[in-house]
């Protein structure tokens, strides 16, 4: 059926997933985590919130809207809220950040500027997301990073997709999923640099922003980039 939302026109097609939802138990409560992250700019957030408008209409579920200064795409988790190690995450920083920190400098002055097209909405039983495939040059930054960082037997297991989470759920419910072919998507921009970020209330909600590298090569921020920068989120 199509439904108008102001000048766009949006087809949902009929319902094919079904999933079982799981509660989101970390949701806005306070954490410390540390993450490479790229927040989105400005005018990519509100193509996104536009996208979280239309979902919200058509889902009648237990759906937990991430905020707008929250909307983030996860390079690599390096150390994550839930982590069980014998030292607390604030600890393993001070032990080993700083070594962990000019390695994704390294990595991150080495990679060049690459494109994003965000074309799905897709669902999990955690999640409803924004979905992309993984450019290569974002897939050999989190196998350089990933490689470079450990602690006990913790390693990071970045995902192989490019995604940005919409919804968490706050209760467990079959919910229906449509399929959705929206004049929303795609979503593009280019990305030029990444943000080293500690997490102190999830998800993502509030952050400390340890250190912002540009790719090599990348501008002072066009107009189609993607990248939000320091100034904005501070």
């Amino acid at each position: 059926m199509r439904r108008a939302f102001g000048r766009r026109s949006v087809l949902f097609k009929r319902a094919s997933a079904v999933i079982r939802t799981k509660v989101d138990t970390l949701w806005f409560k306070r954490c410390s985590a540390y993450h490479l992250q790229l927040f989105p700019a400005s005018e990519t957030v509100s193509k996104v919130c536009a996208l979280q408008d239309i979902i919200e209409c058509e889902c009648d579920g237990p759906l937990l809207r991430v905020p707008p200064q929250s909307l983030h795409m996860t390079v690599v988790t390096l150390l994550n809220a839930a982590s069980q190690l014998s030292k607390s995450n604030d600890e393993v920083w001070s032990l080993k950040g700083k070594g962990w920190q000019e390695t994704i400098e390294r990595s991150l002055s080495a990679t060049f500027p690459f494109d994003l097209c965000f074309r799905e909405v897709a669902s999990s039983e955690a999640a409803i997301f924004l979905k992309a495939q993984e450019p290569p040059e974002l897939r050999r930054l989190r196998s350089t990073i990933s490689d470079a960082i450990s602690f006990e037997d913790w390693r990071p297991k970045p995902p192989r997709i490019a995604h940005i989470t919409l919804f968490r759920f706050s209760a467990e419910e079959w919910l229906s999923m449509p399929n959705i072919d929206a004049e929303l998507l795609p979503i593009e921009f280019k990305v030029e640099g990444l943000q080293l970020v500690k997490e102190r209330r999830y998800p993502s909600v509030e952050v400390d922003i340890l250190d912002e590298v540009p790719f090599r090569g990348a501008g002072n921020g066009s107009a189609d980039s993607g990248n939000c920068h320091l100034a904005d989120l501070t």
